[in-house]
């Protein structure tokens, strides 16, 4: 049986909170594995892109995602605008989806029908 310590960290969805997740685990030397059952990033959100949300930007952007982004040159959005779904997509979780460190260990269209913990 393979080390549990040499496996990634399973996380599932690519939207703002798994990638944030991923971004977490990446700030601490981990792999993370992120299983997106969508074709692209933020697939969920896309559904709902036209409403506006009530939470400020500052509390959607995770900080280690945001150092991440900044890596990459991106510009924080205003931390007191109301975000819609498709700006959160566009704005967030898209540029995070592309960070190399992250990108690399994304599947899509990756279903998951069942998870649980070794040995049970």
């Amino acid at each position: 049986m393979e080390s549990i310590k040499n496996l990634p960290v399973a996380i599932i969805g690519a939207g703002p909170v798994g990638l944030a997740a991923a971004a977490q685990l990446v700030r601490r030397g981990l792999k993370p594995l992120i299983l997106e059952s969508g074709p692209s990033a933020g697939t969920s959100l896309r559904a709902w892109g036209h409403v506006r949300v009530f939470s400020p930007w500052r509390y959607v952007v995770e900080a280690a995602a945001a150092e991440l982004l900044r890596s990459t040159g991106w510009n924080a959005p205003d931390n007191d605008a109301l975000p819609t779904g498709k700006e959160i997509v566009e704005q967030y979780v898209e540029p995070l989806a592309r960070v190399p460190e992250i990108a690399k260990n994304i599947l899509y269209d990756a279903k998951v029908s069942a998870i649980t913990r070794q040995g049970l």
